[in-house]
């Protein structure tokens, strides 16, 4: 594990997303765990093998895999660990071209109102009205807003700076949710000994409420920045100012956001259709 742990540390020291550092970590612990050699002395025949084990995985999963090795190997190579990459060879599939998820406003309006504490209400408001990551979300601290403005200033993938914004109601609840704190931690949302949440706590929060709310789809903090971004589309905002509120380098990317959905598709048709 000592290269691992070696590449860990230079890709954080790069700045890279606690996610993106969190899958590296995972799936480079399975890959050492099925190994029974160091991973330098790895050729493609093994690494075929271990990755024909997840054969009936979403391609989506099993390209997250070939990602992680595809830069760890990238890595050894540069550190000159390696003298040929062994990931050379295998190449990434083509995964299907699916439509991003996102929630109905019925359902949205579910999550926001059924009752959950000042905290969890915070939360769900700042998600639905800014667009934010959650990545982005478990870093603020309390410093970060300018309420007077409604505005954030979020450090997102690859250390870069944008300045996001929330609606009046998150204003509201953010207010609320900060005069019951009684802890002098910067962070914006603590957990109940006061130290600051983690993506996961979250996620499952917004799992469990939706369950709550009677919301039959698995709804993550994804699908919420998939649903601002279609909701900011569907009332007329430019693709371009939506790419800078999500911190998009490219509006390609963006557009994959804002899926609309049949009905909505339908209304437009009606309204443009020349007859």
């Amino acid at each position: 594990m000592r290269y691992v742990e070696e590449f860990l540390v230079a890709r954080k020291l790069e700045g890279l997303a606690d996610g993106t550092m969190d899958q590296y970590r995972m799936e480079l612990k399975k890959f050492a765990k099925y190994l029974d050699k160091p991973s330098v002395y790895v050729t493609t025949n093994d690494l075929r093998g271990y990755l024909t084990q997840f054969n009936e995985m979403a391609q989506r999963s099993i390209n997250r895999k070939i990602s992680t090795l595809k830069a760890y190997y990238t890595w050894l190579v540069e550190e000159e660990y390696l003298e040929k990459n062994p990931m050379r060879k295998i190449k990434t599939p083509k995964e299907p071209d699916m439509l991003p998820r996102n929630l109905s406003h019925e359902d949205v309006e579910l999550l926001r109102w059924h009752p959950k504490s000042p905290r969890n209400q915070a939360i769900m408001e700042l998600l639905v009205s800014s667009g934010m990551r959650i990545g982005e979300l478990v870093k603020l601290n309390r410093d970060d807003l300018v309420m007077a403005n409604r505005q954030i200033r979020v450090t997102g993938k690859g250390n870069k700076e944008r300045l996001v914004f929330f609606g009046p109601i998150a204003k509201f609840c953010i207010i609320s949710y900060l005069n019951t704190r009684k802890d002098d931690n910067p962070a914006l949302l603590v957990n109940k000994y006061g130290e600051r949440l983690t993506i996961r706590s979250i996620e499952m929060q917004i799992k469990d409420q939706a369950k709550k709310a009677g919301i039959k789809d698995k709804v993550t903090p994804h699908m919420l920045r998939h649903t601002f971004a279609t909701g900011m589309y569907e009332q007329g905002a430019d693709i371009d100012f939506i790419a800078r509120l999500l911190g998009h380098h490219s509006t390609e990317t963006t557009r994959r956001y804002t899926n609309i959905n049949g009905s909505e598709m339908a209304r437009m048709y009606d309204k443009f259709l020349v007859n």
